[in-house]
């Protein structure tokens, strides 16, 4: 009985975790977005916050201003709520009160690739974190042909976050909620990685 709980337990993790070939999706096999020529540089590439248990905590990355004084663009925003937290690194088990520093940095700029930090860190399957993605400030020429029109707004609804569990490994598709008429992606987050918006 025990084995049979276990077996269920895992399966729920994948399922959460991803709606495509477990095997994963090569780099070169991807369309991933790129940042609009004409985009402000980013106002914190890195950063950092600290998550605790029992306490909903969030985090953003922010384009810098158009001008000084104006509302920022957002790249994205990580909540992480108050009963997300499941494990450490180690393996230890998240008791209420407990924290720890979560670092988010764009590793590129270019393609608005995130990798989030400690690895191994678990989330709830009940309760995950969440992590949203803004493309408003990304090229509207989706699929890079020089051009946009219908083509490229038909792409924005077939979005999803990906993960890539290590530089050079396969990506892997998130199951992920697409509003075109916001221009953001959602998914929930159980564990830590990088992440990307791509087709």
């Amino acid at each position: 009985m025990r084995r049979i709980t276990v077996i269920l337990a895992v399966g729920a993790f994948a399922a959460a975790c991803s709606s495509s070939d477990p095997t994963g999706t090569p780099t070169s096999q991807l369309h991933f977005l790129r940042l609009a020529a004409t985009a402000p540089a980013y106002a914190n590439a890195v950063d950092s916050f600290w998550a605790v248990s029992g306490q909903d905590r969030e985090i953003h990355i922010y384009f810098q201003p158009p001008i000084p004084g104006d509302d920022s663009a957002q790249l994205l925003e990580f909540k992480v709520p108050g009963q997300a937290l499941l494990r450490r690194p180690d393996g230890t088990a998240f008791a209420t009160g407990d924290s720890i520093l979560i670092h988010v940095s764009v590793i590129d700029p270019v393609h608005m690739i995130v990798a989030f930090q400690p690895a191994g860190l678990q989330f709830s399957l009940l309760h995950p974190a969440r992590l949203k993605f803004e493309f408003a400030e990304a090229d509207q020429d989706i699929n890079n042909d020089g051009q946009v029109n219908a083509t490229d707004d038909s792409l924005k609804a077939v979005l999803h976050l990906w993960r890539q569990e290590t530089a050079g490994a396969p990506w892997m598709e998130l199951t992920s909620n697409v509003d075109v008429s916001l221009e953001e992606v959602e998914a929930d987050i159980l564990g830590f990685t990088n992440y990307a918006l791509a087709y």
